[in-house]
């Protein structure tokens, strides 16, 4: 029987904790350093989620390991860079089942204004939504019946009335290098004044310093974000230093639904066992 070791918590998945335990030996390496990934030599996988992990790991921490592949139940990957095999749920069907980080979108819309002290009634309010992909889509289904309208755009076009009528920008882009720092302060200075910002992206894709730019001189309202640039680092984000009350940070929680990790820890390992690897 071949070994997985957790770098991620799953004891609290009922479902999955019987499931993986019934194929695989499983070992706890929550909360493991970096610098000790090579300590378990019998380990044949990592199971590592980007929202439980303080590092990237990379080639040269598990290079005396005998890890052939890891494992990440998200479709992002940014905290994992090596040579040897990735499994994800990237572009898998499963995803369509999966509405927990759309839903907390929701839930940072509604609690940034709450916490500065402007309530707003969405109803009276326009998203915009950039990254009209999987994600784009479900946000837009369950934000319609609650906002005045829902506006859409992906960022190869994004058109005037976006920029002038958004009071909400929902950045649902992908991470890869031609989106770093996408969301600067010439694309936020093409919106009108006072927006609120929400990202459940990728941190990567937001100048961070821009945003605080934003915000003292009042272009952005608020900032609502659960990710941040320095995820994966032991740097501090600019946001956290500043710690501005028109900041609002979730700790990479928006997949973390219950019912989510379900169906997502279930599948990447469904995939690992369609591999040869």
């Amino acid at each position: 029987m071949k070994t997985i070791g957790f770098l991620t918590p799953f004891n609290h998945l009922p479902n999955f904790s019987k499931y993986v335990k019934a194929n695989f030996k499983c070992i706890s390496m929550v909360g493991l350093p970096k610098d000790q990934l090579n300590i378990f030599k019998s380990v044949d996988y990592l199971f590592a989620a980007p929202n439980y992990l303080k590092y990237i790991i990379e080639d040269k921490d598990i290079e005396e390991s005998s890890i052939k592949g890891i494992i990440t139940p998200s479709t992002g990957d940014n905290h994992i860079n090596v040579s040897i095999p990735v499994i994800s749920i990237k572009n898998d069907s499963i995803l369509e089942q999966i509405h927990s980080t759309a839903e907390h979108n929701l839930y940072l819309c509604l609690a940034i204004p709450r916490q500065i002290g402007t309530i707003v009634e969405l109803k009276e309010k326009t998203l915009g939504i950039l990254g009209y992909g999987r994600l784009g889509k479900i946000l837009e289904k369950i934000t319609k019946p609650i906002f005045k309208q829902v506006l859409k755009a992906d960022i190869d076009f994004v058109d005037n009335n976006f920029f002038s009528d958004t009071d909400f920008l929902s950045i649902n882009i992908d991470y890869k290098d031609v989106n770093i720092n996408y969301i600067n302060e010439e694309f936020v200075g093409k919106f009108k004044n006072n927006i609120y910002i929400v990202n459940t992206s990728r941190g990567e894709v937001v100048d961070e310093v821009d945003i605080l730019k934003g915000l003292y001189e009042g272009k952005v309202l608020g900032y609502a974000t659960d990710v941040i640039k320095e995820e994966h680092t032991s740097k501090a984000t600019a946001l956290k230093i500043e710690n501005h009350n028109s900041i609002l940070i979730t700790p990479h929680i928006g997949g973390t639904a219950i019912e989510a990790q379900e169906k997502a820890y279930k599948r990447v390992i469904e995939k690992l066992n369609e591999t040869n690897i």
